[in-house]
Parts: C-alpha cells; sequence; structure tokens
C-alpha cells in the first residue's frame, strides 16, 4: 500500500507540473500575439484564464502519458523501480498505481465536460472580438411538425428576437405565430405580444377564412435549446456532454443528419482513453533499468509517439466532423486498437497466465 501511494503521488505531482508547463506555454503564446488587441487589466487576466482552461482541455491526455515516462525514469534513474522487484512486487503490482491514477484522472476529465470547461475558447474568442455575447443570424429550422425562423438568437442569455413559428397540419401550413422577442426558461419558449394567424383548409367557398389574434404571451417549442441549436447552426465543435446528448436526442427525432454530434461526443467521451491504454503500453515496454537502453532516446521516441497517436486521433476527428467518414470509423478504431494492445502487452509481459 505504501508503494502505490507513493508511486501515486510521485506520477500526480509530475502530472501537474507537466500539465502546468504545456498549458501555460500554450496560453503563453496565444496571449503574447493577441495581448495588443485586448483593452484593460481584467480583460487581459480573463482572456489568459480562458485561453489557459482551452490548452488544458486540449492538452489533458497528453500530459497523462508524458507524466507517466518522466515517472518511471525517475524511478529508474533513483534505482527505486529496481529496488521495489527485489522486494517482491511485480509488475502488475507496480504498473497498478500508474493505470489507475490515469483512469481515474480521465473520468474526471472526461466529467469536466459536463460543465462550460467546454467553452473556454468560445469565451476567448468574445473577448477577442470584443463581443459581450455571442450571437446567431438568421436560423431556419425544422423542429416537430415546424419550421422555426429566429431572426437573432442569444444563447447565453437563452433569448431570440424577431420569431417565426410555421406550423404545419397533414403537410399543409395551418398557422404562422409572429413574436418580437421570446424567451427560453429551461423548458419551453415564451413568445411575448404574440401574433397567432391561423389558416383553414376550406372546402366550400363559402368556408371559414384566415384568422388574425393576439395573445400577450404563448407558450411553444418545447425542447427547443438555444445553445444547442445556436452550436449546430454555426458550425461550433464545443458543447457539454448534455447539450451534445440532447442534440443527438432531437435531431435523431427530427431525422437530421447526426454525424457531427457524434462525433463531437466521441471525442468528449471515448478520445480520452487513450491515455490510459498508452500509459500501459508504454510503461510494458519501458526497461526497468538504464543498463540495457538510453533512456534519452526512449524518452524521445514515446513522446514522439504520444504526439503521433494524439494527432491522428485529433485528425480523424476533424474528418469526422466535417463529414468526410462516418464519426464510428474515426476514433472508436484507433482506441479500440490501443485497448487490445495494452490488452495483449499486459497478457505477455506480466505473466498473468
Amino acid at each position: 500500500m505504501r508503494m502505490f501511494r507513493y508511486i501515486s503521488w510521485l506520477y500526480l505531482r509530475y502530472f501537474l507540473i507537466i500539465a502546468t508547463a504545456l498549458t501555460s506555454l500554450f496560453a503563453g503564446l496565444d496571449y503574447m500575439q493577441n495581448a495588443p488587441q485586448l483593452n484593460g487589466f481584467n480583460i487581459k487576466v480573463l482572456y489568459l484564464f480562458y485561453k489557459s482552461m482551452y490548452a488544458l482541455n486540449l492538452l489533458f491526455p497528453i500530459a497523462l502519458v508524458f507524466a507517466m515516462i518522466v515517472t518511471k525514469m525517475a524511478l529508474i534513474r533513483s534505482n527505486a523501480l529496481v529496488s521495489f522487484y527485489a522486494l517482491g512486487y511485480s509488475k502488475k503490482a507496480i504498473l497498478a498505481p500508474f493505470f489507475i491514477t490515469a483512469f481515474v484522472l480521465t473520468l474526471f476529465y472526461v466529467f469536466m465536460h459536463f460543465t462550460p470547461f467546454v467553452n473556454a475558447e468560445s469565451d476567448a474568442k468574445s473577448l477577442l472580438n470584443r463581443k459581450s455575447e455571442s450571437s446567431t443570424k438568421d436560423i431556419f429550422v425544422k423542429y416537430n411538425e415546424s419550421f422555426v425562423y429566429i431572426g437573432t438568437l442569444l444563447p447565453l442569455t437563452k433569448k431570440a428576437n424577431t420569431i417565426r413559428i410555421y406550423r404545419l397540419k397533414n403537410g399543409n401550413l395551418s398557422q404562422i405565430i409572429y413574436g418580437e422577442t421570446a424567451t427560453f426558461d429551461g423548458k419551453r419558449w415564451r413568445v411575448e405580444n404574440a401574433k397567432i394567424v391561423n389558416k383553414p383548409n376550406p372546402k366550400a367557398l363559402n368556408g371559414e377564412g384566415i384568422t388574425t389574434s393576439y395573445e400577450p404571451v404563448i407558450y411553444t417549442l418545447e425542447g427547443f435549446k438555444p445553445q444547442v441549436l445556436s452550436s449546430v447552426m454555426e458550425g461550433k465543435h464545443y458543447f457539454t456532454i448534455q447539450d451534445a446528448w440532447g442534440a443527438w436526442s432531437v435531431m435523431n427525432l427530427q431525422s437530421l443528419e447526426t454525424s457531427k454530434i457524434r462525433s463531437v461526443m466521441y471525442y468528449m467521451v471515448v478520445a480520452p482513453f487513450f491515455a490510459p491504454f498508452l500509459v500501459v503500453l508504454f510503461f510494458l515496454f519501458i526497461p526497468p533499468h538504464a543498463r540495457s537502453s538510453n533512456l534519452f532516446w526512449t524518452s524521445f521516441t514515446l513522446s514522439g509517439l504520444t504526439l503521433m497517436v494524439w494527432g491522428t486521433i485529433y485528425l480523424l476527428y476533424r474528418i469526422s466532423l466535417s463529414g468526410v467518414i462516418y464519426p464510428e470509423l474515426g476514433i472508436i478504431p484507433v482506441v479500440s486498437a490501443l485497448t487490445i494492445l495494452a490488452f495483449w502487452a499486459f497478457v505477455k509481459r506480466t505473466d498473468i497466465i
């Protein structure tokens, strides 16, 4: 148990150092490039904070693998690893703190995608462009049996200006709702000072004609979430997991293309797990002492392989995001292959059977 705590703490400490260093380098270079366009000390601090969160979101899995490499090299150089083996600890016992710590941190990383943490890039761009709130203009989408037009959508405040709702019945236009302002209350839209035009389907020349009525408040479009709508319409690729799942469900019901949402979901939920399985692979292939290999070149090679794997996953994510390949053929096969390789290496190199 002491060995587990010692290695876990050492691994966690190196992870925090490497994650902080990579994040600071990324955010610092970006800040130096864009600082002249930012006015005010508070704006600059906020911009640096948002860029740091975006960098952490991007580099978190890489830092997990780099930290394992550095930790094992430190154990080798101090002869601690050989000492653990001499005391009777097996490879499985020494691997356990690395894998468990990496897996728990990866779960924590996935959990962070349930929070506004994923919107850091959008917030930084808003500060850089000197916008207090981003807006989406001229949206026209199908929702259930209605077509909806929104002149201006403000997703952060959940408001819309110039809203038009065209309702269909049996494939024919039956009602039009006009509203200058609307607000989303978390479940449905509240349209104020609505003008309602009802178009009947007369079966005779003397049948009922078009009627117009006015309502101070009407509630409509249940579940039509503004933030998800804005992100989908503008081609953005940052969602919280719950928003992405909501968009996926709604778009499935509307028989709309969901490849982009699926790509984002796989990238947030599946892709991060390449890190703990890469930790297993690299740990088992790094020799336990420095006499049989050059530690510098081993570290350099493994770091390069880490960047190559991460780059491949990110490239496949971007390709699937554009619709060139199915999302299921992008990230999932790579992570599955790493999982199988890690299990194979674990079986072969730890004498599990």
